[in-house]
């Protein structure tokens, strides 16, 4: 009992420590811009600051996901080339086209509310299938109705190193964006995400 009172007593101390990252705060301005020139002034470009922070800490890496991803927000050639590189030929540098060609995709996907457009993003279409299926656009519902398997996360060579829940992954994901768009906020919300933490 007392281990239980002392961990809740520290659980919002440790919260408080959380805060926006460097790296982040970096492409904010560049974030902005692309999101600004596919989605409009009132699209809230704060929650794709989250996607980069929750893909890699706003670090421009390349994956080890198996697929090659690459960037801010591990964009994957392997399925989007022929989408992208046609308009932005540098995307998978570290230059102003990764940013643009995140925002087209992205905007590619555009759904409200924005939860779902950021699942899709991370998992595909298959979140649209199970809020149909629970006849709602709540999280909650359409979570109750994901039936997924488990997936490789971490790739060493050809051998797996690390499984997970696919609903967990994604459903877990616009979470993780809401969250951290919180620490890049610049304004109120225009647009619903769908729901309050």
């Amino acid at each position: 009992m007392f281990m239980l009172l002392f961990f809740s007593l520290l659980l919002p101390w440790h919260l408080s420590l959380a805060k926006p990252l460097e790296t982040c705060i970096q492409i904010a301005d560049k974030t902005k811009l692309a999101t600004q020139k596919f989605f409009g002034s009132d699209f809230p470009y704060w929650y794709n600051i989250g996607v980069a922070h929750s893909e890699t800490k706003c670090r421009f890496i390349v994956s080890k996901d198996g697929h090659g991803s690459v960037g801010y927000f591990q964009l994957t050639p392997k399925f989007l080339d022929p989408i992208l590189r046609p308009y932005f030929p540098k995307y998978t540098e570290n230059h102003i086209d990764h940013f643009y060609a995140f925002a087209y995709y992205l905007r590619s996907l555009y759904y409200t509310p924005l939860w779902i457009m950021y699942q899709r993003y991370n998992g595909g279409d298959l979140v649209l299938k199970e809020c149909k299926r629970a006849k709602s656009l709540q999280w909650e519902d359409c979570k109750a109705q994901c039936r997924r398997k488990n997936v490789c996360v971490w790739f060493d060579g050809s051998t797996c190193k690390q499984y997970r829940n696919a609903c967990d992954i994604n459903y877990s994901y616009s979470k993780h964006v809401y969250q951290y768009g919180q620490y890049y906020r610049a304004g109120k919300d225009k647009i619903n995400f769908g729901f309050d933490l």
